[in-house]
């Protein structure tokens, strides 16, 4: 029975890798973006009200989140960074910028955010029960 569950699981897990290295890979592109010049950030940061330092920290808190989740033991924190960073951008996108398709985009973003978080918490809960078992 078990060997009928490994190819499932295993195509799972391939799948997740890849939307972790996807999502980290955008996350790193935009968190190393926000310490260029572009308009977009300077205007953007300016009417959020908070100043250029905000841009900033939001670049390094992407930077960080990105690559925290290539790392296993570090994919919940990297994940509660970014869920972090993905809220205050909705919120932005509701009271500074208004309401679009790049809302939209960021919103997809938090869920996919979300189920990686899910997604690891259950296969550890899994490997802790497996091993409780294993252990009786």
């Amino acid at each position: 029975m078990a060997g009928s569950t490994a190819p499932g699981r295993r195509h799972s897990d391939v799948f997740f890798w890849t939307l972790r290295i996807l999502l980290a890979s955008l996350f790193l592109y935009q968190g190393i973006d926000k310490f260029s010049d572009r308009r977009l950030w300077l205007r953007l940061f300016e009417e959020i009200g908070f100043g250029q330092w905000f841009r900033y920290f939001t670049g390094v808190v992407e930077i960080s989140g990105a690559l925290m989740l290539l790392v296993p033991r570090a994919t919940l924190v990297g994940v509660g960074l970014l869920v972090c960073t993905m809220i205050g951008a909705l919120l932005v996108h509701a009271f500074v910028m208004g309401l679009g398709p790049q809302t939209v985009f960021v919103a997809v973003l938090l869920a996919l955010l979300c189920g990686i978080g899910v997604r690891h918490i259950s296969r550890k809960k899994l490997k802790e029960g497996q091993a409780l078992v294993a252990s009786l």
